[in-house]
């Protein structure tokens, strides 16, 4: 079996760029081991998927108004912004079927490994099969070792958010408009996260960076620091049911390395490309510079290289401007990030516009309300 592209992983980059491969008129196949799991990402604001071209008011089961930012002492700031709780696993169907439909082969299949051989590449699977294809997309996740054992995928893996959310059901918790970001020694280096999904369901997580990829500990310590804050809210909240466990990384904060080589590309949380819209968008932009460059032919590196310009062209400075600014957040102490919302409250954190005017904002705001943030953040951003 020939293929002109074999995409490796069915997560959200690999559907986006299977589908935008086979849209070339490139050979294509998706192959993924479970094809019956669903992504976990679940809440996605408005200006998030608008930057990524990505539709979701669709799969929307609950609509919330803005975020709420919680500080270690419970300092509260407050940004609109508008998002959405997803349907999971409409969404995840919708663009399975929508990647067959651009004419995509689906195969549920382990790749087990993957080689160069004389016409290309090569790719063994559990089933015993091996499949020829001119170029490799690895989409596995963070987790995938088919392109990080010839080449390193991130800068920073170290800086992988392993996280532990749990699906939690009480009446009414669902119906609140506002998703939080918690943050501090709650959650190191990242975030704990509350989403309202609608009617008597939320989600719960922990996203920890630099304590190792079993963070429960941290996510029971969130879950008793939620119950007691929402206590006076919902009576017997104590009694919050928990329905469902699920476990993985969020490469925020570790930044593609190389991300091609000859016949290989890499997409998604394998090369550090986090968050839904943007790693569905990172993932589109790889189908389509992998399909055109089969058909011409031309796996080298240099021709696959036009996919990690176009990435870094496009999303790549939020990236950095994230980084730097997680690891300005780590190296602050809950009593500094305290201090920090105080001086930041009754502020406009958020003002329309694009990356560079919104981060101006936020870095003016940030500067004037604690000057010895910024050499910690310039510190940071050159050191990306």
């Amino acid at each position: 079996m020939k293929f002109d592209v074999a995409v490796v992983g069915a997560s959200p980059a690999g559907l986006s760029a299977a589908a935008s491969s086979a849209r070339t008129g490139a050979r294509t196949v998706l192959f993924d081991r479970n094809l019956a799991s669903v992504p976990n990402a679940n809440t996605v604001f408005d200006g998030m998927a608008a930057a990524a071209s990505l539709n979701v008011d669709h799969f929307s089961i609950h609509q919330v108004i803005g975020m709420r930012l919680v500080s270690p002492s419970g300092r509260i700031l407050e940004i609109d912004a508008r998002g959405h709780f997803l349907d999971r696993k409409r969404f995840y169907a919708h663009h399975l079927n929508f990647a067959a439909d651009c004419g995509a082969e689906i195969v549920e299949s382990e790749v087990r490994s993957v080689s160069r051989s004389a016409d290309g590449m090569e790719l063994s699977l559990s089933s015993g099969d091996v499949i020829d294809a001119m170029i490799v997309i690895d989409a596995g996740g963070v987790d995938s070792r088919l392109a990080s054992s010839m080449f390193k995928t991130m800068r920073h893996p170290e800086d992988v958010a392993w996280a532990v959310e749990v699906d939690v059901r009480y009446p009414g918790i669902g119906e609140e408009y506002r998703f939080e970001y918690w943050v501090g020694s709650i959650a190191p280096g990242w975030k704990a996260t509350f989403s309202p999904a609608g009617d008597d369901m939320a989600t719960l997580g922990v996203f920890v960076r630099r304590h190792g990829r079993d963070v429960q500990r941290f996510l029971d310590l969130f879950i008793r620091r939620f119950i007691n804050r929402r206590a006076g809210s919902y009576p017997g909240i104590e009694r919050m049911e928990i329905l469902e466990t699920r476990r993985g990384g969020d490469p925020i904060a570790a930044l593609p390395g190389r991300i091609v080589d000859k016949g290989i590309m890499v997409t998604g949380g394998a090369a550090a490309q986090s968050g839904l819209a943007y790693s569905m968008r990172a993932g589109e932009i790889c189908g389509e510079v992998a399909g055109r460059a089969a058909l011409a032919g031309d796996a080298s590196r240099k021709r696959l290289s036009e996919y990690s310009r176009r990435w870094w062209r496009e999303l790549g400075p939020q990236y950095v401007l994230g980084r730097a600014s997680l690891e300005t957040l780590r190296s602050m102490s809950d009593a500094e990030i305290d201090r920090l919302f105080l001086a930041l409250s009754g502020r406009n954190l958020l003002v329309p516009g694009g990356l560079w005017k919104k981060s101006a904002n936020a870095f003016l705001n940030v500067t004037r309300s604690v000057p010895g943030m910024l050499p910690r953040f310039l510190l940071n951003l050159l050191r990306f």
